[in-house]
């Protein structure tokens, strides 16, 4: 395998100096992704910034700057702190729902067009709720991106077996705690190591199913940070793993 000035943050527990006993990582690699573009994502970019990671945030742009979902310029400031801009849909679209194939493009290509309209240059994208066939994995690859995530299946190898199915852990959910997350990665190097995402939705304390509070966010993050700068864990973005060429966008 080949590797490839902010407050009103939550103080988590501090997370302690590396020992001597401690995991050491050489062949594991996390990307954090978080979908939709909620609001409450924007919390995390101090937390981000603190530890020196950056994360893929998936924007259902036909959401952005309504009640709810993040503003164009926080998406900006994001992107300009180093974070990825990625795709996912106009409309947050069931695509293999949908039997008209030019709708299903346009669900797809428009959004990254709108996204690279902003200023990003885009070249990630996520399936809504992991649905995806071959025709909407086509669509995809011709709109301009150069992958795409599902929501499950595990882990990834560098370079993937395929980069329009990129599998991910299992849904980080309320009742998921700091320590199933650090084990997670642990995990991963223990077993040999292999490329780890994770999506967030929600970034609240109890508003949905589909959520992690701050507090457990920073803490994990905190950890991650003290990883990355002392253990060898290295953090990417979905793009700086893929990498290739930025496409233009594609009108459809």
């Amino acid at each position: 395998m080949i590797l490839a000035a902010c407050s009103n943050v939550p103080v988590a527990e501090p997370v302690a100096t590396p020992t001597k006993g401690g995991i050491k990582f050489k062949n594991t690699v996390v990307s954090l992704t978080f979908d939709d573009g909620d609001a409450d994502n924007y919390t995390v970019r101090p937390v981000l910034a603190q530890n020196n990671l950056h994360a893929t945030f998936y924007i259902v742009s036909g959401f952005t700057n309504t009640n709810g979902y993040m503003t164009s310029d926080q998406l900006r400031s994001l992107y300009s702190d180093g974070n990825e801009i990625g795709g996912h849909t106009v409309n947050h679209t069931k695509l293999t729902k949908e039997n008209d194939d030019n709708l299903i493009k346009s669900e797809i290509c428009r959004d990254r067009s709108n996204l690279m309209a902003y200023g990003f240059e885009v070249t990630s994208f996520a399936y809504p709720y992991g649905y995806y066939d071959e025709r909407v994995k086509q669509a995809v690859h011709d709109c301009g991106y150069n992958n795409a995530r599902v929501v499950s299946g595990g882990l990834n190898t560098i370079p993937p077996n395929d980069a329009y199915t990129l599998p991910a852990l299992p849904y980080i959910m309320s009742d998921t705690k700091f320590a199933k997350m650090s084990r997670y990665v642990k995990d991963v190097e223990n077993e040999g190591g292999g490329w780890a995402i994770f999506i967030f939705h929600h970034v609240c304390d109890g508003c949905d199913k589909f959520a992690v509070d701050l507090y457990t966010f920073t803490k994990f993050s905190n950890w991650l940070g003290t990883q990355q700068a002392n253990n060898g864990l290295i953090i990417k973005t979905i793009d700086e793993v893929i990498g290739g060429e930025v496409k233009p966008p594609v009108i459809p």
